[in-house]
């Protein structure tokens, strides 16, 4: 009886491996462990117990970020030490179903993420995607992952960010510009929406409002912060210009906000500035950065490398 539901649960999963083969994206977070020789227990957690998947690249910490690449599934290939012992692609889903629920039957593809010398390692770690999890492959110890939820939720009660819906970090502005855009500019010009939920809760600063970020926003005289670009924009409210912007959850008292300029230009009228960061404490701005996107641990990052990180004091820290 026991071998027919290992089976049919094989059949499943293998019929789940099928279908799933692309990038995974997200925060994923540490499962459980588990490895062949069971000499480690479920709840022993790995180097990097948590995955930041953007595009084709992960974060691992801070400061380190590697490329994600696949190549073709071998089991020969990738478990050599196991098959040296004679072990089977059979036998090892046998102990996969027994300690993780899933196999590696039918999957056709493995992932490495090409470490550098900030990951503290030369060694290219691997994974598989398998239905709604990852399955990180060491040697012949496995770890598995679960990807965290995306929920839509309000800056914290006492804040300045309390009448906001937070947008999410780390920001894929690639994505962000595609796919929420078009939503910014339903009406000719650009709104505040909450079409672009969950990831993005695009706002725009109303002169008439006095929430003290919209003001902070549309008062911001973004050329004397170094920004380029910026004449017929700067600041906002003076130029009768809308002025969109992200909130992200406060860092202790710091608030960090992304503004864009998405007004329609005519016949290139003026420039389009590009989009900056402000980091707001006190109840006013303190910094002013652009050129990188940040991630979840507040480090602003520019094609792989950690550029600046905001500090509790809401100054822009350069990091090279």
């Amino acid at each position: 009886m026991r071998v027919a539901k290992i089976g049919l649960l094989m059949g499943v999963l293998f019929a789940t491996a099928l279908a799933s083969a692309a990038v995974p994206e997200g925060r994923w977070k540490f499962e459980r462990a588990g490895d062949f020789e069971g000499r480690i227990p479920a709840n022993q957690a790995p180097p990097f117990p948590t995955l930041e998947f953007s595009k084709n690249e992960v974060s691992l910490s801070a400061s380190c970020v590697a490329k994600v690449t696949s190549e073709p599934y071998y089991f020969p290939d990738v478990f050599q030490p196991l098959t040296k012992q004679g072990i089977s692609a059979k036998q090892m889903d046998y102990f996969l179903l027994k300690n993780f629920h899933l196999a590696l039957a039918g999957t056709k593809e493995i992932y490495s993420l090409d470490s550098t010398e900030k990951c503290g390692s030369r060694r290219t770690m691997e994974f598989f995607v398998i239905g709604d999890r990852i399955l990180a492959v060491t040697g012949i110890t496995f770890y598995s992952y679960v990807k965290v939820p995306v929920e839509a939720s309000a800056g914290p009660q006492g804040t300045i960010a309390s009448a906001y819906k937070l947008s999410q970090l780390p920001l894929d502005y690639d994505r962000y510009y595609a796919s929420c855009l078009p939503k910014i500019l339903a009406k000719g010009r650009p709104h505040t929406t909450d079409k672009c939920a969950p990831d993005y809760f695009p706002y725009v600063a109303d002169p008439k409002s006095s929430d003290p970020i919209m003001k902070l926003v549309g008062n911001h005289d973004y050329s004397k912060w170094g920004q380029q670009y910026t004449e017929g924009f700067s600041p906002p409210f003076q130029q009768k210009i809308p002025a969109t912007f992200l909130v992200f959850a406060p860092m202790k008292d710091v608030v960090l906000v992304r503004v864009d300029d998405f007004a329609y230009v005519r016949n290139e009228e003026r420039d389009i500035m590009s989009g900056v960061y402000l980091s707001i404490a006190g109840g006013k701005v303190v910094d002013q950065i652009y050129g990188c996107q940040f991630n979840r641990d507040y480090v602003c990052m520019h094609e792989g490398r950690a550029r600046a990180k905001l500090l509790d004091n809401g100054k822009f820290q350069k990091l090279q």
